[in-house]
């Protein structure tokens, strides 16, 4: 960071220099034009930008240069996208081996029914009794199944570490699903968001399931503690994964644009 502001500063500095010489307004459009050809073969394409953007705001008049000029700036944002596209090729492999890393800890489950599709399940919880299921669905989300054996009008769960405590969101009753006495929810990505991010930091021993007739506290078993971190981290590398993609996709069509640009340029 510290050389790339540097490098700005130094590019800021010529142009104003370049600014104060007494030439024509054409010399000095032209020596901004020139010296935005060197940053780039230098591969200081920031800098080029800065000159250029300096050559379109001082001399907006010297169109001919300015127009010359056009395949420099091409080239600049051509060198930034491949720059950037390097990057996100090491985050898209980082994160393909995270993601294959983790998938050997899971199972997929298909929903019933034809087309809804499914999720995927911790195998340290394929016969688990416990009143909370986490998964990952095919969009990648993370979701808690939340089961409990009576009705307690649910809202929210509160994990524990000694003295420390961290909730998930309070849900309407609406979504709860009550059957013979019984009671169930789904809890969504966003609504446990902050408690999970709390986990990751403190290892909770017990749980609280909290509702407006009565509560129910349970020990969170290493066990289950450990498959809900996983499941969250499998989660998030699957959108990760995901955006980056999304991300590589731009950048492509943003780096032809950038070529068919300077090639329309050069055939001028």
């Amino acid at each position: 960071m510290y050389n790339a502001v540097n490098k700005f500063i130094i590019s800021a500095c010529f142009a104003a220099t370049l600014l104060s010489c007494g030439n024509s307004d054409r010399e000095s459009a032209q020596q901004l034009s020139d010296a935005a050809q060197v940053e780039i073969s230098a591969g200081r394409y920031e800098g080029a930008i800065m000159l250029l953007d300096t050559l379109d705001t001082r001399f907006a008049a010297e169109v001919e240069v300015r127009r010359s000029a056009m395949k420099f700036r091409a080239m600049a944002v051509e060198g930034l996208t491949i720059r950037r596209i390097s990057a996100v090729d090491d985050t898209l492999a980082f994160l393909k081996a995270e993601i294959d890393r983790l998938d050997q800890q899971f199972e997929y489950v298909a929903n019933p029914g034809k087309g809804l599709g499914g999720n995927y399940v911790a195998k340290s919880l394929a016969k688990s009794k416990s009143y909370l299921l986490p998964r990952v669905n095919d969009e990648g989300y993370f979701t808690l199944s939340v089961k409990m054996p009576k009705s307690i009008g649910f809202e929210y769960i509160k994990f524990n570490q000694g003295s420390q405590s961290a909730s998930t969101q309070p849900i309407k009753a609406s979504r709860l699903v009550k059957v013979e006495g019984s009671e169930m929810t789904v809890l969504q990505q966003e609504d446990v968001t902050s408690a999970f991010d709390w986990m990751l930091d403190h290892s909770a021993d017990s749980y609280e399931l909290i509702g407006t007739k009565s509560s129910i506290k349970q020990k969170l078993s290493p066990e289950l503690y450990g498959a809900m971190i996983e499941t969250w981290q499998f989660a998030q590398a699957r959108q990760a994964h995901r955006q980056a993609l999304i991300e590589r996709e731009k950048l492509e069509r943003k780096l032809q644009l950038c070529r068919d640009q300077i090639a329309n340029a050069i055939d001028r």
